[in-house]
């Protein structure tokens, strides 16, 4: 355990919201990663509507504006720099911010994305998906607006069921072959943790998020769809292989009791 006191919350359902287990789910953490999938849906939005095209290239970034007026611009702290991200300046794809967003959950695609498509847009997202108790404010990094603004990344275990549920039934955007691009980049995550224990075969996707004595996950198993199964753990105040594991027990729980 870590010096901050224990908290667990799960949320079981189905991708058309029929609630199989809940506990805690509308208590807030900070967000860590997880709200990085607002921002993939609010490209994928822009893309169906015609404004933006995945072969458009922004330049890469390793220094960022604060949202509060005045404040310096920043870079992020180096725990927390992706260093496979081309020099500042080389010329990025939408596509490939996008996946080292999801994938790698590169903080510094993140802000390149989140300051292209601007805060409505994954506010609305969020909106259009149900998401409750789930936020996103502010980029990475950006410790002038953390302290300006308190808490403002935030999210609920319900909120990012809702979340997940909205964008593997294609509620979120009208474009089945960008539903299937996002699907395919939450198929392609490097650090699971709920489906750690899943059977070999059981088809999943997810997006994790962790910081220190902070760490979550949220999921769907089987084939996407009304009926696919979607779980979300968030944890605080725990060492980080410890929240590791009792994320994967809850995965194989959840597994164990619905199936796919």
């Amino acid at each position: 355990m870590t010096d901050q006191e224990g908290r667990v919350a799960h949320h079981i359902v189905r991708a058309d919201g029929r609630v199989l287990s809940s506990r805690r789910a509308t208590a807030q953490f900070y967000a860590a990663s997880t709200v990085k999938l607002a921002v993939l849906a609010a490209l994928a939005r822009e893309v169906a509507q015609g404004t933006a095209d995945l072969a458009d290239t922004l330049p890469s970034q390793d220094t960022f504006s604060s949202v509060v007026d005045g404040a310096p611009d920043y870079r992020l702290i180096p725990d927390d720099v992706d260093h496979g991200m081309p020099a500042p300046g080389e010329p990025m794809t939408l596509a490939e911010l996008a996946r080292r967003m999801i994938v790698i959950s590169s903080n510094e695609a993140t802000n390149i994305l989140f300051a292209r498509l601007g805060q409505p847009a994954v506010g609305q997202v969020l909106s259009d998906a149900g998401a409750e108790g789930v936020s996103m404010g502010r980029q990475y990094g950006d410790f002038a607006a953390a302290k300006q603004l308190g808490p403002v990344n935030l999210v609920s275990a319900a909120g990012l069921t809702s979340l997940m549920s909205a964008v593997i039934t294609g509620r979120l955007c009208p474009d089945p072959n960008l539903n299937a691009w996002m699907i395919g980049l939450l198929e392609a995550q490097e650090f699971p943790a709920l489906s750690r224990s899943l059977p070999a075969g059981v088809r999943w996707g997810s997006k994790s998020g962790s910081v220190d004595g902070v760490r979550h996950d949220f999921a769907f198993f089987g084939e996407p769809g009304p009926d696919a199964l979607v779980v979300a753990v968030c944890t605080s105040g725990y060492e980080h292989e410890a929240a590791g594991e009792l994320i994967t027990a809850i995965g194989a729980a959840a597994y164990g009791l619905a199936g796919v």
